[in-house]
């Protein structure tokens, strides 16, 4: 009774509802997963040349199974150590095939 009083007076939400929202805040391990999504997307976003690209890049990863997100980062982390050997002018190479 009194908590509620003291509630009302400063316009603090009920206590029952700030359990509520407590319990629907993610656990660490979800905590981890969404930061080393934001990690990855922000890497990727300064390396994409378009927004777009990143959006849809991300959109399709959100649809993936577990499983299937397993796999894909072995294969970009072979990419990746495979592009930091390759030689300046295959990069350059590859760089301008794109463009």
């Amino acid at each position: 009774m009194v908590m509620e009083r003291v509630e009302k007076a400063l316009g603090l939400p009920r206590l029952s509802q700030i359990a509520d929202s407590l319990e629907k805040f993610p656990d660490a391990k979800q905590l981890k997963l969404i930061k080393e999504v934001l990690v990855v997307a922000e890497r990727v976003s300064q390396n994409a040349p378009e927004l777009d690209q990143v959006v849809s890049l991300i959109r399709e990863i959100n649809s993936m199974p577990i499983e299937k997100l397993e796999r894909l980062e072995k294969v970009l982390k072979r990419i990746e150590g495979i592009m930091k050997k390759a030689p300046e002018e295959l990069r350059g190479f590859l760089t301008s095939l794109k463009e």
